[in-house]
């Protein structure tokens, strides 16, 4: 059988037509397709996304490119890009990828929608497979009696599609016009087709110069296809847009022009040339998309368009029985339609029904069927003929309607409030079940202004009178009142009523929502008494308390501020408060207020305030701001402190503080002095075991002169180091500039532990300090680092004395950074207390040292450019890390 597309709303023709028009465009066979002026493809029909076998998504935009085949993109584009450019209709041929990877020969075409003005306003596109044009003429040779049905089926289609079909020849003009294109023009089928003057008269005034130029062209046998639209003027005044498509077909006497017109003023339906008159009814399903089908009751047989077979998913070749129907319908519909073929083999009335079809993957699809009943039911033609639509999109989107209508109405009883609509009058027309619930009334009770029953006497009045000037004024109405409860008891609300407003600016609804507030209100009640008390508390406070808003103006100032001052509130007005602050200090005042205001942070200030004889005494003034739920300031709170005794004892610990500190620079030259002797002890010390190494060796039975000299060389080394960390302690604490050199670190730490192990007493602490020799350099003033590597390593033995273990220290270096070198000094002593406060000046931990050693360290490496710190080792142990830039 055969299936229409369209759904039908049998309570409203415009809605029909509607709906019909549409599934008219979405049914046709040929891949058709609108665009916006810029090119940009908006909609294409089903059949071009069967072909593909993608969904909307992937073609819409200039995805579809995507499909065409590599070597035909750029001359597709091209032609397109041309056709935009221009406003010229575009026709172009290019292979398309098929849902099954095979490439398709397809002619497109597209044309351009103009408004009044000749502004392009939408590009209507079509694309035809032209690969198999000849085996496309082969089902179409049908015999006299299946060609006389088909010229039935065209005119039945026609009325159903609301398009029309004519034949024109150069000798005789228009020969034909079908019923529905005398529809379409206003005209009286009963008539002849009008001649061409006549046809002119029909056409729009302004279109009517290049439908004379085609007409003229055809009656000079030109124009062999064209594709064109134009407005008609009908006869009752009445404007109309049809397309109209022609092409030319030979004949033994000779060629002529058949074509369509369609009517497309509300959708620009495009469709495409017809053939011969025997193909009349496969072109006008293809542009369609509507599938016919025939059906003789008596004989059983069934005959289908194309297209019929396309909604039906089978191949051409199947042989259509009512059992094939059958197997392809939803086995809980099979029952249904069983029931009305039997009854329609029986009373040959008309056919209206719906039912869905299951296919072999599962997918479902929702069919309407139309067919007229037999036009002679005893003779040759006993059989119905009518149409199919897939309104499988149609009930998808009414059951999302309904879903959304049902979410909408749960939303509605859901939510903590009262939900209520009314007429633009004024009238309710709508209560939500939660305020029925809520107020005892019917639902008949509550309409129209029955509601105004449940509000508190004393607030009547004035919530008709507002909810009336509302109405009168259009504006939103905003309003608290109480309304009573079914038990009797009265309780607060909100009321929020906005009108809704067509496009015209008429209001065509209200809408209104009423939140409980009870609890707010009563909380407010509480608020405001905790107010009064909390201003009572304010004034008991032994602070001058104040308050602003957020642009600075005095909102509040409490009574102790009064007294203090002997002022009155208007005296703090208008930042009249100046008077209020000494001289010296309001600037400083004034410039701390006015940035607080500006940027929100908090106020703080140090200054003095008169008091009411005359008196200034110093206070602390501190200020915040109080912050809405968006973060604004809603206000700004501050006090204002007496500190008078705190500042004057303040100004005396500062004199005595400045006493204290001279005494102090006194006591660390001498601390100096120690410090300096601190970093020679250790050079001399070699000096002095060297020169008694040489005195023994002098005085030995037999002199050992070799011995001797190399003894003396070293008290010289070691007498000239001595110079150096002197010359070096002088130019650090006189801030001159380093001698720096570019040394290794396997040579700074070799030379500070051979250093160390010159002292006897510390010659068998272990010292590892195995080094990577590949390690980067480092510019650095060698005395002084390799100073800083002593103190280290001597701090670290003597952090064992006293402990039952042997110190073992540890030196290891590595790059950490792209620039810097790590030197680790790694002890197995007790670790230490604090690892910062260990490099404070006079900061230390051995019963007699003078705490200035890591300081000074610190300093040399920090004027080094480096860091050095310390941390603990959780097994046990120290680490003192020292980080140096290395040489690039």
């Amino acid at each position: 059988m055969y299936y229409s597309t369209m759904t039908v709303n049998e309570h409203d023709p415009a809605d029909n037509a509607t709906r019909s028009l549409h599934k008219f465009v979405d049914s046709f066979p040929a891949l058709l397709h609108t665009a916006r002026p810029d090119g940009y493809v908006d909609f294409v029909n089903q059949s071009w996304l069967d072909f593909v076998g993608q969904p909307l998504e992937n073609i819409l935009g200039w995805y579809w490119t995507s499909y065409i085949h590599p070597e035909d993109i750029d001359a597709s584009l091209q032609a397109w890009r041309e056709a935009m450019a221009t406003g010229d209709r575009m026709e172009v041929a290019s292979r398309v990828r098929r849902a099954d990877g095979e490439y398709r020969l397809m002619l497109h075409q597209r044309v351009a929608s103009r408004d009044p003005d000749g502004r392009i306003i939408k590009w209507h596109g079509s694309s035809v497979d032209i690969g198999n044009g000849k085996l496309a003429e082969e089902p179409f040779q049908r015999s006299a009696e299946e060609l006389a049905r088909s010229e039935f089926y065209l005119t039945e289609a026609q009325r159903l599609g609301h398009f029309g079909g004519w034949v024109f020849s150069p000798e005789k003009g228009f020969e034909y016009w079908s019923r529905e294109l005398f529809q379409i023009y206003g005209l009286d089928p009963a008539k002849k087709a009008p001649a061409s003057e006549e046809y002119l008269t029909l056409i729009h005034p302004d279109d009517r110069e290049f439908m004379a130029s085609l007409i003229q062209k055809m009656l000079q046998g030109e124009a062999p296809e064209f594709d064109v639209t134009k407005r008609i003027v009908r006869p009752n005044g009445e404007t109309r847009h049809v397309r109209c498509v022609g092409s030319t077909v030979s004949e033994r006497c000779g060629s002529k022009r058949i074509g369509v017109g369609i009517d497309v003023t509300e959708y620009e339906v495009l469709a495409r040339g017809l053939r011969r008159r025997e193909l009349y009814l496969e072109e006008a399903q293809r542009l369609s998309h509507i599938g016919s089908f025939g059906w003789k009751p008596d004989s059983g047989e069934i005959v289908w368009s194309e297209e019929t077979y396309r909604i039906f998913e089978y191949e051409l070749s199947t042989n259509v029985t009512l059992d094939s129907i059958a197997e392809r319908t939803h086995p809980e519909d099979r029952d249904v339609v069983h029931e009305v073929v039997e009854r329609a083999a029986n009373s040959h009335s008309a056919l209206d029904f719906e039912h869905r079809l299951l296919f072999p993957d599962g997918r479902v699809k929702h069919l309407r069927v139309l067919a007229t009943p037999p036009l002679a039911p005893h003779g040759d033609f006993s059989e119905y003929i009518g149409a199919t639509i897939d309104i499988t999109e149609a009930r998808r989107a009414e059951e999302s309607l309904r879903k959304s209508e049902r979410e909408l109405r749960t939303l509605v009883e859901i939510i903590p409030a009262h939900v209520g609509t009314a007429s633009p009058e004024g009238a309710v027309d709508f209560w939500s079940q939660s305020w029925l619930d809520y107020s005892g009334m019917s639902r008949e009770q509550a309409m129209g202004w029955g509601w105004a029953g449940t509000v508190h006497p004393e607030d009547l009045d004035r919530v008709l009178t507002a909810w009336r000037a509302g109405l009168a004024s259009g504006t939103p109405v905003e309003q608290e009142l109480r309304c009573r409860k079914a038990d009797g008891t009265y309780r607060w609300f909100l009321n929020r009523s906005l009108p809704l407003h067509d496009d015209a600016g008429k209001i065509v609804k209200w809408y209104g929502i009423l939140f409980d507030i009870h609890e707010l209100k009563q909380t407010q009640g509480a608020l405001q008494e905790r107010e009064h008390e909390l201003l009572g508390i304010v004034d008991t406070i032994p602070s001058l308390i104040w308050s602003t808003s957020p642009a600075g103006e005095v909102t509040h100032i409490s009574q102790r501020v009064f007294e203090y001052s002997g002022l009155h509130i208007e005296d703090f007005l208008d930042q009249r408060w100046k008077q209020f602050i000494h001289p010296d200090d309001y600037e400083d005042t004034a410039k701390a207020f006015a940035k607080s205001i500006q940027t929100g942070e908090s106020y703080n200030v140090v200054h003095r305030l008169r008091r009411a004889d005359g008196e200034y005494r110093w206070h602390h003034a501190r200020g915040e701001p109080l912050r809405g739920p968006n973060d604004e300031i809603v206000q700004w709170y501050g006090l204002a402190i007496d500190i008078d005794e705190r500042k004057r004892a303040e100004d005396h610990l500062r004199d005595t503080r400045i006493e204290l500190t001279r005494a102090s620079r006194i006591a660390t030259v001498a601390e100096l002095s120690a410090s300096i002797a601190h970093e020679l002890n250790q050079p001399l010390m070699s000096v002095l075991a060297n020169a008694q190494a040489a005195k023994r060796w002098l005085t030995a039975a037999s002199p050992n002169m070799a011995e001797t000299t190399a003894s003396i060389d070293r008290i010289i080394r070691d007498a000239r180091a001595a110079d150096d960390v002197m010359q070096h302690i002088r130019a650090l604490f006189k801030q001159e500039p380093f001698d720096k050199t570019d040394v290794t670190v396997l040579d700074m730490v070799k030379g500070a532990v051979r250093f160390v192990h010159e002292d006897p007493k510390k010659r068998d602490v272990a010292i590892d300090w195995r080094l990577d020799r590949t390690l980067p350099r480092v510019s650095v003033d060698l005395i002084q680092i390799q100073q800083v590597l002593i103190n280290l390593i001597l701090n670290a033995i003597d952090a064992m004395e006293g402990r039952p273990v042997l110190p073992h220290i540890t030196i290891r270096a590595a790059k950490t950074e792209p620039n810097e070198i790590l030197v680790q000094v790694i002890d197995n002593g007790p670790g230490v207390d604090d690892p910062e406060r260990i490099f404070d000046a006079f900061m230390t931990t051995k019963k007699t040292g003078m705490g200035i050693g890591l300081a000074i360290s610190r300093s040399i490496v920090e004027a080094h450019g480096g860091r050095l710190w310390a941390e603990n080792i959780p097994e046990g142990g120290a680490i003192f890390n020292m980080v140096l830039p290395c040489n690039q």
